[in-house]
C-alpha cells in the first residue's frame, strides 16, 4: 500500500517558491555575482466545514499555516482567488483492470460531461488511457453528439499506464492553459498502475507544475477497498483536491469543484525557513475545529545562489 511518506517523496521535484536571479552592479562582468531573491509563498486553497461544504467568508485569523512545523500567522496578503472558471480534462481508465465496471464508468463521464452548464464547451476534455499510451476522446465538442458517440465507442481493454496518463493529462492542461481558469483533472480509475514509464514522483511534479488539482472518482469495488483506492484518495489530497467513490454517485464531482473554485482563497507569506529541500505545507484552524482545508501539500525550496 502506498502511503503519504511516499507521496511526499514524489513531490521532492517540485519547485513552487519562486527565485529571481540578478546580477550585481558592482561585480566585474568577468565573474558575475547572483543573488537569489525570494518574494514569497504562494497557497491557494479552499476551506470545508463539517458538512464538506465549502466556506466563503473565511478570514485570515482563523487559520494558520505551518511550513515545515513552523507555523506562520503573518500574512503578507490574503484574498480570494482570481480563477473565475474551470477547465475540466476528465482522465478516464479503460484498461483491463476496470472491465468489469468500465460502461458504468462511461455513463459516469458522460453525466459529468453534460450535467454542469456553468462549465463552459470548450472548457470540456475528455481523455483517455489503457494499453501503451493515452489518447484524446474529444475536446471542445464533447457534449455533442460526435464526442458522446467516440466516448462510447473507446478502445477498451489493455495494461494500465496511469502514471503516464497523469503526465500526459498536465501537459494537455498545460497547452490548453488560460490565465484565470483553473484546471481540473477529474480522474476515474481504480488507482492501478501496470505499465507506466513515468514514476508516480513523475506524474506528480507535472501535475503539480501544470496547476492542475485532481477530482478523483474510485471505480474500485465499494466492498474491496485496495491500495488503488487509499492512492487515489492522496493523489487528491496532495494537489488540493477531492476524493469520491463512485458507487456514492459522481453527479456532485463538478458541482463540489465549482464551489470550491467559488470559495477559493490565495494566502501569500514570507518563506520562514531557507532550508534546502521539501516544505510541508499544512494549514489548520485557529478558533472552529470542524473546518478543513484543502491545499497542496508542499512545495520544494531549492537555494538559487551559486
Amino acid at each position: 500500500m502506498l502511503s503519504l511518506r511516499h507521496l511526499r517523496s514524489a513531490l521532492r521535484g517540485l519547485l513552487l517558491v519562486s527565485c529571481t536571479l540578478s546580477s550585481s552592479q558592482t561585480a566585474d562582468f568577468s565573474t558575475p555575482v547572483f543573488r537569489s531573491t525570494v518574494s514569497e509563498v504562494r497557497v491557494t486553497f479552499f476551506a470545508t466545514d463539517e458538512r464538506n461544504h465549502s466556506i466563503d467568508t473565511l478570514k485570515p485569523e482563523e487559520f494558520a499555516v505551518v511550513d515545515n512545523e513552523r507555523v506562520v500567522r503573518n500574512f503578507r496578503s490574503f484574498l480570494h482567488s482570481d480563477e473565475t472558471a474551470l477547465d475540466v480534462v476528465a482522465l478516464v481508465d479503460v484498461s483491463e483492470s476496470v472491465a468489469p465496471r468500465l460502461q458504468v464508468a462511461i455513463k459516469d463521464v458522460l453525466q459529468v460531461v453534460s450535467q454542469e452548464q456553468a462549465v463552459a464547451d470548450e472548457n470540456i476534455s475528455v481523455l483517455s488511457f489503457g494499453g501503451t499510451r493515452p489518447a484524446i476522446v474529444c475536446s471542445g465538442n464533447c457534449r455533442g453528439a460526435r464526442g458522446r458517440d467516440r466516448l462510447l465507442n473507446v478502445k477498451q481493454g489493455g495494461t494500465t499506464p496511469l502514471f503516464d496518463a497523469l503526465v500526459f493529462g498536465a501537459n494537455f492542461v498545460v497547452r490548453r492553459h488560460t490565465p484565470g481558469i483553473r484546471p481540473v483533472i477529474v480522474l476515474f480509475s481504480d488507482g492501478v498502475d501496470t505499465i507506466s514509464i513515468n514514476s508516480l514522483r513523475d506524474a506528480l511534479t507535472a501535475v503539480m507544475t501544470s496547476g492542475a488539482v485532481i477530482y478523483s472518482v474510485d471505480l474500485n469495488p465499494a466492498q474491496q477497498p485496495s491500495s488503488g483506492s487509499t492512492l487515489l484518495e492522496e493523489m487528491a489530497t496532495a494537489t488540493g483536491g477531492r476524493y469520491f467513490r463512485a458507487q456514492a454517485g459522481i453527479a456532485n464531482v463538478l458541482k463540489a469543484a465549482l464551489e470550491d473554485l467559488r470559495a477559493s482563497y490565495l494566502v501569500t507569506y514570507q518563506l520562514p525557513s531557507r532550508e534546502v529541500g521539501f516544505h510541508s505545507l499544512r494549514l489548520l484552524p485557529t478558533h472552529n475545529l470542524n473546518l478543513r482545508f484543502h491545499s497542496r501539500n508542499g512545495y520544494y525550496y531549492e537555494n538559487a545562489i551559486r
